[in-house]
């Protein structure tokens, strides 16, 4: 009984320390920092519960490839893809029941590609295209049974 006391203290104290140590990390004119040092690595911020909220990963200063935001029950809310800073590739939210509910994309900080949201069945609302930005193609709106409501053409 005593060694498992033991573990649950050193499993809690570990789990604080680590909440304290991913905390270091600070954000200065858009670019991370850790120690006044432009910071490249992976970087976890936790909820007070030991799940995780955030997980960057970052290359000089900056978020490179995926960015991970979690909802404080562990489960996904949105992956996102960086490149050198700047929004690019695909996005993607879920809502607290682990449904996607919207993806996007992006390259070079711009809105490019197919755009969709879903509402929290699942279902098909909006589906949207851009290409570097604006708005291209045909736009479209669905209601809550799946039915088209309108179209647009850009």
């Amino acid at each position: 009984m005593k060694i498992k006391l033991f573990l649950v203290i050193a499993l809690i104290a570990y789990i604080g320390s680590a909440n304290l140590n991913a905390q270091e990390l600070e954000i200065k004119d858009g670019h991370y920092y850790k120690k006044d040092m432009l910071y490249t690595g992976v970087h976890t911020e936790y909820y007070e519960n030991g799940n995780p909220k955030t997980k960057l990963s970052i290359k000089n200063g900056h978020e490179e490839g995926e960015v991970i935001t979690y909802f404080e029950n562990g489960e996904k809310h949105e992956i996102r893809s960086y490149k050198e800073g700047k929004k690019d590739g695909l996005w993607i939210n879920y809502n607290q029941k682990g449904t996607k509910v919207a993806e996007a994309r992006y390259k070079d900080d711009l809105k490019d590609g197919d755009w969709f949201i879903w509402n929290d069945a699942g279902r098909l609302l909006y589906e949207m295209h851009y290409t570097m930005g604006g708005k291209t193609g045909t736009w479209k709106m669905f209601d809550e049974s799946g039915t088209l409501t309108s179209e647009r053409n850009y």
